[in-house]
């Protein structure tokens, strides 16, 4: 009797014997019977097929005691039962093969199958699960050690052994083992055994990397699949390993195409869809993990296998209105590999060409999604969809209008792939190389004008011809008998194919038609044209009679029709037709025949103009949408993130190169990012202008030279100073990398002295300023062409062309700068002798353009002159003292040539106004000559004295080597080097010392000597003075500036003469009417500060003052330089500075800007921004005029920068004492706003709680107790489970004084219509007071454990108005400070902030309201001169 083998559930199943007759294992053997064991199945493995069967009980041991049994016998047990299992296959092989097995054998064969199985799954299992098994890294002593665990030496190479395993039993399952089975139906648990192997074989990473195992388990599950029937538990088995296994994406991807495209399983397919698609929607989104993974095998399979997961699109579509964004990105990403493998083709079907549509609907759709993620997924795919050519014309436009409205998407990364979508559709466009909108609108208008001259005119009614009479009664009489015949004729008589022959040409059986009708034989004429149906299925008269097929599908219509499939009513119809069409012809007259156009060809004519129209209509509109998106692409260039400018970069050079006009705003824009902090963004933008500027079309190195001079100089033209300053270092960085070679610069110098007849004064005025650019990196460009240049740009053509005169000084001042050398640590500076032709030419220009009116470049020119000679003269007094005296020597020539006019004739008015422009001029040129030799003296004369105090430091220490080296010989070593080492630290002392004296020397010179009354300067003292004092007497807008400016120069010379003018000077910022003069002071005052602070410190009210100035030039040049003062520390952040928090609302968008960036930059700075309740409290005093909307606005802002909880705490205690001492529901409203505007910690709102009583008075307004109530749903978002206890304490007491207040705001009421007001005004008269008392000592009490930068903010908050008046008139002790501090109201109450109105007051009508500078001051306050920022604007 033949023992069965049932495959067990577990191995306990097979030691008891749970069936007569079913195999068990008799006894598990020991550790020391497996050695003998395994060599006796060793030798029956030698050429017994039945080797596993006689020793499964010895293999069987081997999986129960694995655990302890010894490594190498477990090896060697698998190695016999691959060898004892491929010498089974073999037999096995063969028995399959033979068809008379008897069922005793049938039996013993299934036996030995399944026990060979059972064991090469198991062993599988076991030793891949040895090989996964965690703790391969075990902690060792130490903190932070790592051992590696004790691991058993072994010789085999799983990853090999895995495969050869999973290859033999691929072997075995593709054999028909069906036939062992009666009836011929694999048991379920065999298939089980076999299929659970293969899932537990991929969960292990290291499978799935193995492409052949990989390979190889996709073959048996297809073969399970396709002829075990495993399909259902494969489905739900691979749903499952996607589940918990993300890794197993891509290989279950490759598992399911091998069982789809080599077994044809596509149920299988679509049954793992559908799982897919049944997926709770609000399960996938709470486990991204499982999304992802579905989205990631979605995608994939979608790509290996479009055309068979096109059909099941409608098993998942739903889930594109679930809540799980990752499967919402996978269902897209299979309609897009879809649009792209399968239907993006042009011959689609109807029914492929509506999916088609839909998926791009879809796909149009979620561009707009709720979701970042898929937003930009959704543009990726459209992406891919462009690039692969798939989108179809028709569509275009719809995706560019859509793509467009995400480049101002919130989040970067779907702005992102906008700007790459956008950029790609620029390229791919199939419309046109250059899409200039202008050239494509004239283009266009032109054409329609075309296409509708060519169109037929409307036909007019005219009078029946008599030939068309004729025909119409011929058919009239006919038409009855055909209509007998069509009713009489079937159609089913005879065959109709022998009617006409293969050669018949169409014209000759339609006439053949019509003969058959006049001679009456109308079935013979029914037959013929049911066969010219057949053969000339495109001729026009015959297409009525074909039928389409779909149109056939009813009973009626059938019956209709005859075997040709021609319809019966029509047929009729057809003849007539044919009757018309063969006998109007005939009856035409000449007129119509001589017709120069035939009608088809006029008709083809106007198709392709048609098509044309259309074309050009297209590209039109594309190229509008393209410009509509610059502004928005423009804005993202002041990105903060780095991939929106690197895309809006990349697509501004795209439209450039499509010549699309709009982008050079954004090229122009995108310049000033060279001085940008990342080094990405640098190098795009400097990528950018190479690709654009720097690479022109041109046959040689002459003719690319010129081309990239052409590019450069065109770059030029509309640059503001910033735009030039921007393009002097994008010029530098070209010729440092060798773009802009020797050949351009070449080029530049050919154009600049008018080689070429072509170059216009234009270009060389191009030309000399880029050379000036290029010689800032290579200096040696000016130096060598320096006769060039004197000879050229100030020769005669300089005399009428000021701007070659000014480009040519721009690129002398180059010059100056020295070439950076290693070994010197400072080399002679460049010096020309004051005899030289430069300064010659230039004294001549000035000289004979002094009395030129027309020419309003001189001032200018003149500043650019002093400082070039100042900058290259070796002696620079003796170049423009004779300047000075000649100019003013013309000045008094011309002043006594007027008095002599005068005298003799009417016209004063006009002689004045000469001589004003040119007493403005010299005025002018003194103040640049005053301001330059200080420079020279600190900068200039104290470099070259230290140079060459070093210099000769070097000489002697190099002179006294020898003598130091025969000391340290004579006397002992360390006492040698000690002795050394204390002169060169003498040295070092000596050398500060005399530099510290040098510097005091000059100093002293500048003070002194620059504007003593006997020199040259000194003279113009006075005489600016008098100009400035006396408005009314020198009423030229010209002469004001000049003298203010050049006064304001004087000033800076010397601290004597500044304090001394400072009274004028600002009588000047106030009572000048022109706001150039105004923002002129403001930005020389902002000098004035850094280099004399004790001085101006003052009037440091003043300055502020002027951010109300009417004029919005002043208000924003006063917001710069306060800005500048502020951020480098010459002026205390303090109350003052609500002055600049009221900017933030100005009416000009610029102002507002920069005021914003003030904030931001100012919030970087320690604690700066956190003391606010002064700011808050001169905002809300109703005197300073800020609406309550604007004020939000500011708060908003400013408090947007508070981000450390700490400060949030600090300012939440002060802002809620501040509540006992306001005036007005305004200032509660105001205070109740800003505490809504902070984020609150458990700490803050215990703040706000520990601080109740100074605002619970407050809460009957419904207004404030919103505010507060705002708190409590911002906090109970963030909030911790811990702190939640605070929060309902501070809602119920809120909740307690707003219901409490109204209830006593009713009886108030009621009493207030029989109370005097004079109650009223005794409270508000006496409560603050000693509310602010109370208030003050509870606030000193409650600061004191706090930490350091709590204190430093309560030490600013006593400062503020909250201190009593009495208190405040105490005297400041101490020395003067040399930091200005802003705040001059610290004495005042709260709320009362000064008037600021006194400002704006005539300062002469009464002298007691300028701010008198203290006696006590240090004349050391002075700091060292730099180049002020201030130009003159007229």
């Amino acid at each position: 009797m033949v023992m069965n083998f049932a495959i067990p559930t577990s191995r306990d199943d097979l030691l008891s014997n749970s069936g007569c007759d079913n195999y068990c294992v008799e006894e598990i053997l020991t550790l020391r019977q497996m050695a003998p064991a395994l060599q006796a199945l060793k030798s029956a493995c030698r050429g017994n097929a039945q080797c596993i069967v006689l020793h499964f009980d010895t293999l069987f041991t081997a999986l129960c005691i694995q655990k302890d049994l010894d490594v190498a016998l477990k090896e060697e047990a698998w190695h016999l039962l691959l060898k004892g299992s491929q010498t089974f296959l073999t037999r096995l092989t063969s028995d399959l093969d033979q068809c008379d097995l008897t069922h005793d054998d049938r039996l013993i064969t299934l036996n030995a199958t399944k026990m060979a199985t059972y064991l090469l799954c198991q062993f599988l299992e076991l030793f891949d699960g040895e090989a996964t098994r965690p703790g391969a890294v075990a902690t060792g002593k130490g903190r932070g050690k790592k051992a590696k665990a004790p691991v058993v030496p072994t010789d085999m190479d799983w990853d090999y052994e895995r495969h050869q395993g999973v290859q033999l039993l691929l072997s075995i399952i593709q054999l028909s083992l069906t036939k062992l089975w009666d009836p011929p139906v694999a048991e379920e648990e065999f298939v089980s055994l076999v299929s659970a192997c293969c899932y537990k074989l991929l969960e292990n990473p290291s499978t799935s990397k193995n492409k052949d195992t990989l390979v190889a388990i996709g073959h048996i599950l297809g073969n399970l699949v396709k002829r075990y029937n495993h399909g259902l538990g494969a489905s739900l088995k691979l749903d499952q390993l996607l589940k918990h296994f993300e890794f197993l994406t891509s290989p279950l991807v490759q598992i399911v195409e091998i069982i789809v495209s080599e077994y044809g399983c596509k149920s299988l397919l679509t049954d793992l869809i559908r799982e897919i698609g049944n997926v709770d929607a609000k399960e996938a989104a709470r486990d991204a993990a499982v999304g992802k993974a579905y989205a990631g095998f979605l995608i994939e399979i979608a790509e290996k296998l479009p055309k068979v997961v096109m059909p099941t699109m409608s098993l998942i579509v739903g889930h594109l209105e679930g809540e799980s964004y990752p499967l919402r990105n996978g269902i897209l990403g299979m309609m897009g590999e879809i649009l792209i493998k399968y239907i993006c083709r042009e011959e689609l079907d109807d029914k492929l060409r509506a999916t088609r549509d839909g998926f791009f609907e879809k796909l149009e759709d979620h561009i707009h999604d709720v979701n970042a993620f898929v937003r930009s997924k959704v543009l990726q795919i459209w992406l891919t969809i462009v690039n692969e050519k798939c989108l179809p014309l028709l569509r275009q436009e719809i995706v560019m209008s859509l793509v467009v409205g995400r480049l101002s998407d919130k989040s970067s990364i779907v702005r992102k792939n906008a700007l790459q979508l956008v950029t790609a559709l620029l390229k791919s466009n199939p419309f046109a190389a250059r899409l200039s909108v202008e050239d494509l609108r004239t283009n266009y208008e032109k054409e329609k004008t075309t296409l509708e001259e060519m169109a037929p005119l409307p036909q007019t009614p005219v009078a029946t011809r008599p030939e068309e009479e004729k025909i119409n009664q011929e058919w009239e009489a006919l038409k009855a008998d055909v209509a007998e015949a069509l009713d009489k004729w079937s159609g089913k008589e005879m065959d109709t194919s022998a009617l006409i022959g293969d050669e018949d040409p169409s014209q000759q059986v339609l006439e053949k038609i019509v003969e058959l009708v006049e001679t009456q034989k109308f079935r013979d004429a029914l037959m013929l044209t049911a066969a010219a149906a057949e053969c000339y299925p495109d001729c026009p008269p015959l297409q009525a009679l074909r039928v389409e097929q779909k149109d056939m599908d009813d009973t009626e219509d059938e019956e209709k029709a005859d075997d040709s499939g021609c319809h019966l009513p029509n047929l009729g119809a057809a003849i007539k037709e044919v009757f018309f069409c063969v006998k109007q012809p005939v009856v035409t007259n000449d007129a119509d025949v001589s017709e120069s156009v035939p009608s088809s060809e006029l008709s083809t004519e106007v198709a392709k103009q048609q098509t044309l129209v259309q074309y050009l209509k297209n590209s039109l509109t594309f190229a509008v949408q393209v410009q509509e998106c610059i502004p928005i692409i423009c804005q993202l260039l002041g990105s903060k993130n780095t991939t929106d400018i690197l895309e809006a970069v990349n697509f501004l050079v795209t439209a450039t190169e499509f010549g699309v006009v709009a982008a050079s705003v954004g090229v122009r824009k995108m310049m000033v990012l060279v001085w940008s902090q990342e080094q990405t963004v640098r190098e795009a933008v400097t990528g950018a202008y190479r690709q654009l500027y720097l690479q022109p079309q041109g046959k040689n190195s002459r003719a690319l030279a010129a081309g990239i001079v052409k590019n450069l100089s065109a770059l030029l033209i509309g640059c503001t100073f910033g735009d030039l300053s921007s393009l002097e270092t994008l010029v530098c960085e070209f010729v440092k990398s060798g773009d802009i070679s020797m050949p351009v610069i070449q080029a530049l110098w050919e154009t600049f002295t008018l080689k070429s007849s072509t170059v216009t004064d234009q270009d060389a005025r191009a030309a000399v300023m880029l050379l000036s650019m290029c010689a800032k990196a290579e200096p040696n460009i000016v130096k060598s062409n320096l006769e060039v240049l004197v000879q050229e740009g100030l020769g005669p053509r300089a005399e009428t062309d000021y701007l070659l005169a000014q480009g040519t000084c721009q690129a002398l001042l180059k010059l100056t700068i020295a070439p950076k050398e290693k070994a010197k640590q400072s080399s002679e500076p460049f010096r020309l002798p004051a005899e030289h032709d430069l300064f010659k030419r230039l004294k001549a220009v000035l000289i004979k353009g002094l009395c030129d009116s027309d020419n309003q470049l001189w001032i200018p020119l003149a500043d650019l002159a002093v400082t070039v000679i100042f900058s290259l003269s070796e002696s620079p007094d003796e170049v423009c003292s004779p300047l000075l005296r000649e100019l003013v020597q013309a000045l008094v020539d011309v002043c006594d040539t007027n008095s002599q006019e005068a005298r003799d004739s009417a016209g004063a008015d006009d002689k004045s106004s000469s001589l004003s422009f040119i007493l403005a001029r010299v005025l002018s040129i003194a103040g640049q000559v005053a301001f330059r030799q200080t420079v020279f003296m600190e900068e200039d004369v104290l470099s070259e004295m230290k140079r060459r105090h070093t210099l000769a430091g070097e000489k002697r220490k190099a002179g006294g080597a020898d003598g130091n080296s025969s000391r340290r010989k004579s006397k002992g070593g360390a006492e040698g080097n000690r002795t050394e080492a204390e002169m060169e630290e003498d040295m070092a002392l000596a050398g500060v010392a005399a530099d510290d004296a040098e510097a005091e020397f000059v100093k002293k010179i500048c003070e002194m000597e620059i504007l003593n009354g006997e020199g040259l300067l000194g003279g113009f003292c006075p005489l600016l003075i008098a100009v400035c004092s006396n408005s009314s007497k020198f009423s030229d807008p010209e002469l004001q500036t000049a003298a203010s400016m050049a006064l304001a120069k004087f000033m800076i010379v010397s601290s004597t003469f500044c304090e001394s003018q400072l009274q004028l000077l600002f009588t000047l910022l106030e009572k000048a009417q022109s706001p150039v003069i105004r923002s002129n002071l403001i930005i020389a005052l902002g000098d004035l500060t850094v280099r004399f602070p004790n001085l101006v410190e003052p009037w440091t009210a003043h300055l502020y003052a002027r951010l109300r100035d009417t004029s919005p030039l002043v208000r924003k040049t006063t917001l710069q330089v306060l800005t500048h003062l502020i951020l480098n520390d010459m002026v205390k952040v303090k109350g003052q500075i609500s002055e600049l928090a009221v900017c933030i609302v100005d009416s000009d968008e610029r102002i507002a800007g920069l005021a914003k960036l003030f904030f931001h930059e100012l919030s970087k700075k320690s604690n700066s921004m956190y003391n606010m309740p002064d700011i808050i409290s001169r905002l809300s005093d109703p005197e300073i005029g800020v609406e309550e909307e604007h004020f939000q606005l500011i708060i908003k802002y400013i408090f947007s920068h508070i981000e450390k909880s700490k400060h949030c705490e600090s300012l939440t205690e002060k802002l809620c004492h501040r509540f006992r001492a306001t005036r007005t529901d305004r200032q509660v409203r105001d205070l109740s706003f800003c505490l809504s505007q902070l984020t609150y910690s458990e700490r803050g709102l215990s703040k706000l709680l520990e601080n109740f009583p100074c605002y619970a008075d407050k809460l009957v307004n419904d207004q404030i107790y919103a505010y507060f109530c705002h708190i409590l749903a911002k906090s109970r978002q963030f909030m911790r489970p811990e702190a939640r206890t605070t929060l309902d304490e501070l809602e119920s007491k809120l909740e307690m004084a707003h219901t409490k207040g109204m209830e006593e705001g009713e009886v108030a009421q009621k009493a207030a219509t029989k109370s005097s007001v004079a109650a009223g005004t005794k409270t508000r008269g006496k409560t603050p007071r000693a509310s602010k008392k109370s208030n003050k000592k509870k606030s000193d009490d409650s600061y004191e454990d706090d930490d350091d930068a709590e204190n430093k903010d309560r030490e600013l908050d006593a400062e503020s108005p909250i201190k009593p008046k009495r208190g405040a008139r105490g005297k400041k002790s101490g020395k003067p400070r040399f930091t200005l501090d802003s705040d001059d109201d610290n004495d005042q109450d709260l709320f009362e902030v000064g008037n600021e109105a006194e400002v704006d007051r005539d300062l002469d009508a009464d002298d007691s309201l300028v701010v008198k500078p203290s006696r006590r001051r240090s004349m050391h306050g002075k700091v060292k001169l730099t180049t002020p920022s201030a130009v003159i604007r007229s």
